[in-house]
């Protein structure tokens, strides 16, 4: 599913400088006539905009949220930003602008409805800009237009290396995809798959070095990765890029966990994958865990699973605001994988032999009891099991002077819905 988005994120310098920092967060469902309208731009940018204020730093008179707005407003608001950041700058203030976007685009420009903005217009209007640092997040399709150099190409995976490690002044650009590639919704995780990982590592996931921060460049690498992972599974793989401009070697902290923010801190410790499902109004959580990680979410009740390579686990905890709970994996129940299916906990269906031994009934009149073997196959989809089998049934009778053996050979094939109670699944069908 083509899933667009632009992000301006983060910020932080020196700890000792007063900081004035700025956010613009813009999010178009609507694009240009002939695309599909997409279902959770305008959300992922709610989101952002939620974490940046909680999480960033970002006061909330400065922080500008733009939903389904066209082109002319985004440029009216940057104009304003340029008055304020330029005040603030005067006044002594280290300026940090954010600025996010999630909606169509392509190569050449943002596609907000009926309007569009020409991306060398807006990273016109954003270098013009007096902020001492300046972080741009685009998650569109082929946004990565925005930091390729020209004659370059999109490249391979890569890491971010310690001299790559990012300064207090400049500008530094991120993108959902290479140029060239679409960006991805997932109905599952209910929002665009970059955004989805890069907000979840701001909220703590990205925190490598468990020191209650999480920079840019962890932000980056989490959500690289885990976007890699995500789209591996779809049709076509999503490359987000970087471009740092950037003086200096001090890195920009993005996010800062230590308070609670009005949010629930969860300890994840075990490996494996991890998906977090609100039971209330919170938000859908996917991440894959090497190390321990903490993590801040909305307060609600969630049903946990814990996908690893042999079997998936499932449990609830309620997650309280200002309050820590720990997922302990020992205390998930392990869901066998035919039911995994069937209850959805799992994108493939699951499929396996089978053997069987049964006693029939004649097979006519005056024969005997029938002795059946089977082999065969059967593979569970959510909504239906499907059965193949070759049989084979052998019976006899026998008088004074006759006997008569009967072979029966034959092909069965069976639909049924199954229905699990408790540990028995119960069938019905054809």
């Amino acid at each position: 599913m083509i899933r667009p988005l632009l992000a301006l994120l983060l910020f932080a310098a020196t700890a000792q400088a007063e900081q004035a920092r700025f956010a613009l967060v813009i999010g178009a469902n609507r694009g240009e006539a002939g695309e599909v309208r997409l279902r959770f731009a305008e959300d992922d940018a709610s989101d952002l905009a939620d974490v940046l204020t909680r999480l960033g730093g970002v006061p909330e008179e400065n922080m500008t949220l733009l939903r389904g707005r066209d082109a002319g407003r985004v440029q009216a608001v940057l104009g304003h930003l340029k008055a304020r950041i330029a005040a603030s700058k005067a006044s002594g203030a280290e300026t940090v602008l954010f600025v996010y976007y999630s909606g169509h685009a392509d190569a050449g420009a943002l596609h907000l409805g009926a309007s569009r903005l020409e991306l060398t217009t807006l990273k016109a209007a954003v270098n013009a800009i007096d902020a001492q640092v300046v972080v741009l997040i685009v998650d569109a399709c082929r946004s990565g237009a925005l930091t390729r150099v020209k004659g370059g190409a999109p490249a391979p995976a890569f890491v971010i290396r310690s001299e790559d490690r990012l300064a207090s002044e400049g500008m530094a650009i991120i993108t959902s995809s290479a140029a060239g590639e679409d960006a991805q919704e997932s109905d599952r995780l209910e929002g665009g798959i970059f955004t989805h990982h890069l907000v979840t590592g701001l909220r703590g996931a990205a925190d490598g070095g468990r020191d209650g921060k999480v920079s840019l460049s962890e932000a980056y690498e989490y959500a690289y990765r885990e976007t890699l992972r995500s789209s591996s599974r779809a049709r076509f793989v999503q490359h987000p890029t970087y471009r740092f401009q950037l003086s200096g070697r001090q890195d920009l902290v993005v996010t800062t966990l230590d308070g609670d923010a009005g949010q629930a801190r969860l300890q994840i410790g075990a490996p494996g994958g991890w998906i977090l499902l609100p039971q209330g109004s919170g938000e859908v959580v996917e991440l894959s865990v090497d190390t321990p990680v903490e993590l801040l979410v909305q307060p609600d009740r969630y049903r946990v699973r814990r996908r690893t390579a042999e079997v998936v686990y499932e449990g609830e905890i309620n997650a309280r605001q200002g309050a820590t709970t720990a997922i302990v994996a020992d205390e998930l129940t392990p869901v066998p994988y035919g039911l995994t299916v069937r209850k959805g906990l799992s994108d493939s269906p699951a499929w396996g032999p089978l053997v069987a031994v049964e006693i029939t009934g004649p097979l006519r009149p005056g024969l005997s009891r029938g002795l059946r073997t089977a082999v065969g196959a059967r593979i569970d989809l959510r909504q239906l099991a499907l059965e193949a089998r070759l049989a084979w049934t052998i019976a006899d009778a026998q008088n004074s002077s006759l006997r008569v053996d009967q072979d029966a050979w034959g092909l069965d094939v069976t639909g049924a819905h199954v229905f699990d109670v408790g540990p028995i699944g119960l069938s019905a069908g054809l």
